[in-house]
């Protein structure tokens, strides 16, 4: 079982798209009897279920963090021990900037202070930088989209990659979880046509692997 942590357009996209995969999805919540869960439940149809937040941790192999950055400390002190489980994070350490553009809220990432909390958890970034759109529907991009994976568990990665792969994605794994500061960044960097107003310039991610040169004489340091 998967639970999904967050209600918003990316976790109800989520649960929506791996019930219809057959997963059984736990949407974590304060409250499950509140109206908007009782009709998203309806919605994602018998392969859903909603528990307080602790519980749907406990119940479930793999946590999915969909909920934004203001909100994550609160999430974390609520989900109990997580020791030994995947936990997904989606979550972006961004503000708005003095320019109208995104910036960091954080000297780290959301991916390193999630990891930080809860050590013994295999903390995995995925997802961050794709629309909750093209989760719901990635046919909508006309081509390939990647989800880049950072976390400090091998078997994690290819667990959540496997997932991603279901969903119709592209994955590349960009090394241990230090490496989520940059994957915000591009998420950053993702949100600023939509902030600009030129939402024909939207895009999506997508990284061409297999471009090895012929020959390689090693890698030159920076400086």
């Amino acid at each position: 079982m998967i639970a999904i942590l967050g209600t918003g357009r990316m976790g109800t996209a989520l649960g929506l798209n791996l019930a219809a995969l057959s997963h059984k999805i736990v949407y974590g919540c304060r409250d499950p009897q509140r109206t908007d869960i009782v009709d998203l439940l309806k919605k994602t149809g018998g392969n859903a279920s909603a528990a307080a937040v602790d519980q749907a941790c406990a119940a479930c192999d793999m946590i999915i963090i969909a909920t934004p950055y203001s909100s994550m400390s609160d999430i974390l002190g609520a989900m109990g021990n997580v020791g030994g489980k995947t936990v997904v994070d989606v979550t972006n350490a961004l503000k708005m900037g003095e320019d109208g553009l995104m910036v960091m809220a954080s000297d780290s990432s959301a991916g390193e202070e999630m990891q930080a909390a809860k050590p013994t958890a295999k903390v995995v970034k995925a997802f961050n930088t794709v629309g909750f759109h093209v989760i719901a529907n990635p046919k909508i991009t006309g081509g390939p989209v990647t989800s880049l994976l950072a976390g400090n568990d091998d078997s994690a990665k290819k667990e959540v990659g496997d997932l991603a792969n279901q969903l119709g994605l592209e994955t590349v794994d960009v090394g241990p979880i230090r490496q989520a500061q940059y994957l915000e960044g591009m998420s950053a960097l993702y949100l600023t046509p939509y902030l600009q107003g030129r939402r024909d310039d939207a895009f999506e991610y997508y990284l061409r692997t297999g471009s090895k040169p012929v020959e390689s004489k090693g890698t030159r340091p920076a400086g």
